[in-house]
């Protein structure tokens, strides 16, 4: 994950540069020329063109990541208190702490133990013991078959037919 974080990582740097590039050939292209007709642009549109497939193929690149790792799970004294998402905790719901995944979001998590799925919405912002890789909620715990152990090897994935809206790209304006 790490070596594809990193490919996406450069991607966006050279997609942003070569932005701020095609933004500086935009503005002196649109500067008439030495004999007052428009500079010929095309090139910009081929480009500007070439950007919004490669930004779009990064988009969907970071949506299809898998995790693997140790979960474990809180409720009882949190139950109440505010949570990343800005509403107060439940532990009878379906819900998780996850340090990056974006809030609102839905997560596919799998107990490698016991086969045992849960589709979870990401609400708050954790875990924060070392080698952890995502709380669960009580409710979500239970599902998979966790609460016993308090901790248990999962595979996270983002969950298919997730109603989040997918990640904006910037585009160049169209001229």
């Amino acid at each position: 994950m790490g070596l594809q974080r990193g490919k996406i990582q450069r991607g966006v740097y050279f997609t942003l540069a070569l932005s701020g590039f095609l933004a500086a050939a935009d503005a002196a292209a649109s500067a008439p020329s030495v004999d007052g007709a428009p500079a010929h642009t095309s090139w910009a549109a081929s480009v500007r063109e070439a950007l919004s497939r490669r930004a779009h193929e990064f988009a969907s690149a970071t949506h299809a990541w898998t995790q693997k790792g140790v979960a474990s799970w809180y409720g009882g004294r949190f139950s109440g208190r505010r949570n990343a998402q800005g509403g107060r905790f439940n532990q009878a719901e379906l819900t998780a702490a996850h340090p990056t995944a974006p809030i609102g979001s839905k997560l596919l998590v799998e107990s490698e133990e016991t086969g045992r799925s849960v589709v979870v919405t990401v609400n708050d912002r954790g875990p924060y013991a070392r080698g952890r890789i995502i709380d669960l909620s009580h409710a979500a715990a239970a599902r998979i078959g966790m609460l016993g152990a308090g901790v248990a090897h999962v595979k996270i994935t983002p969950a298919s037919g997730s109603d989040v809206e997918p990640l904006e790209v910037a585009q160049a304006p169209e001229r």
